[in-house]
């Protein structure tokens, strides 16, 4: 729901939330709790498909008059801390020759897929430059002009959101490894 009436610190958070965090935590399909596969490695993931809480409030909008600046680098700092829950592809690659009887019998790319991710926070992004038009030092922020510069950080998240990162396993041709060439020492 839109920003109407008075500005407060508070309503520029929970607005910012509804924009771009409510929309970091929706749909997200892979985590530390579901993966595309099991090779994938956790480490891979910053955490689960819960998605992250809101790591800001009212309170971090300091001062008693509420400043562009403050608005500008608190929202845009905070929008930031999202940007590892976007697109990712999974490949998983069985190599070797095939042809046995383990687990992946098959070499090749055996799953490729693509879901929303929340991916560990080497996969961050920076959101680009953001206009602050009506933002700046000395502009009187009205409800209006708030709500569009928020739809732009909104827009610039959206936008890695729906960029891809990819990320290839390749794994052995067998989970019984050991056993299967292992039996070369048996002979």
């Amino acid at each position: 729901m839109a920003i109407t009436g008075d500005i407060t610190k508070n309503s520029i958070v929970n607005r910012f939330k509804e924009l771009v965090t409510d929309v970091a935590n929706a749909s997200i399909v892979r985590g530390t709790n579901s993966k595309p596969f099991t090779e994938m490695p956790d480490a891979r993931y910053g955490g689960t498909t819960a998605g992250d809480s809101i790591n800001i409030g009212g309170d971090n909008i300091s001062g008693d008059t509420i400043t562009a600046f403050t608005i500008r680098d608190v929202l845009q700092t905070e929008a930031v801390k999202y940007t590892n829950i976007r697109k990712q592809r999974a490949i998983l690659n069985v190599t070797g020759p095939g042809g046995n009887t383990g687990s992946r019998p098959t070499a090749g790319v055996v799953s490729d897929s693509t879901n929303i991710a929340y991916l560990d926070t080497g996969n961050r992004a920076a959101l680009g430059s953001i206009s602050s038009t009506g933002v700046t030092t000395g502009d009187t922020i009205d409800d209006a002009t708030l709500e569009t510069y928020l739809g732009r950080i909104a827009t610039a998240y959206n936008s890695i959101r729906n960029s891809t990162v990819t990320d290839q396993i390749d794994v052995c041709h067998a989970s019984c490894h050991s056993s299967c060439h292992g039996s070369r020492g048996r002979r």
